[in-house]
């Protein structure tokens, strides 16, 4: 029953979005992700995470990645990710561009009772191919994203979540420049793989450049090989 409610609740915002997504500036956009995950030790888990993403009221495909890096568990509440990124992109004149990006973020997690929090701080840099792109110099991000999950039943896990970017060195912008707000749930489909279903709404905050949001209707499964 729940998960008929959720998905009601996820096609009312779509039908709302798109709408709002015909004004300036506004769009709908679907995301879809592979999580694929293999424990090496009590210690270290390697993880690739692919994804697709089609936006202009989901029409059109935009973006795709491969994200391939590693886990390491530092402690019963903290641990380090090293990851590097594959982007493939459409650009504005829909050509497409290889972007190549880099992170190392540090998570820290405490459950009480069926409540799960954590946080997560991501130092990130990417750069550019320098036959597509003009501007080929490293960006550099911080990103830092909250997170609460709420343990239902053994099938399903809400969660709500909240991403603030940070440009560390970009001179035209001052302060953040971007955040994701998500609401979502996971449904165990089997004991080693599970269902996410998710709204999140981006707002671009860069006041240099035009302002854009984005409705992020997300489609995910995971799987413990």
């Amino acid at each position: 029953m729940l998960y008929r409610i959720t998905i009601i609740i996820l096609l009312i915002f779509l039908s709302v979005s798109t709408v709002e997504a015909q004004k300036n500036e506004r769009d709908a956009a679907l995301w879809v992700n592979l999580y694929l995950s293999k424990k090496i030790n009590k210690k270290y888990t390697l993880h690739l995470n692919q994804q697709n993403r089609f936006n202009n009221n989901i029409t059109q495909y935009s973006q795709g990645y491969a994200d391939v890096g590693v886990t390491r568990k530092l402690s019963k509440h903290f641990k380090v990710l090293l990851d590097y990124v594959f982007i493939y992109r459409r650009n504005t004149d829909q050509s497409f561009s290889i972007r190549h990006q880099y992170y190392v973020a540090l998570i820290t997690e405490k459950r009480v009772h069926n409540i799960n929090y954590s946080y997560r701080i991501m130092f990130q840099g990417q750069n550019n191919m320098p036959y597509f792109i003009k501007e080929n110099y490293p960006v550099f991000y911080l990103r830092n994203k909250a997170t609460v999950k709420y343990q239902i039943n053994k099938y399903f896990t809400a969660y709500v979540a909240e991403e603030l970017f940070l440009p560390l060195n970009n001179y035209k912008v001052k302060g953040l420049d971007r955040s994701r707000s998500f609401v979502g749930f996971f449904y165990n489909t089997s004991k080693n793989s599970e269902l996410e279903l998710y709204f999140a709404f981006q707002d671009q905050l860069n006041p240099t450049y035009r302002r854009k949001q984005d409705y992020i209707y997300g489609l995910g499964y995971s799987i413990k090989l």
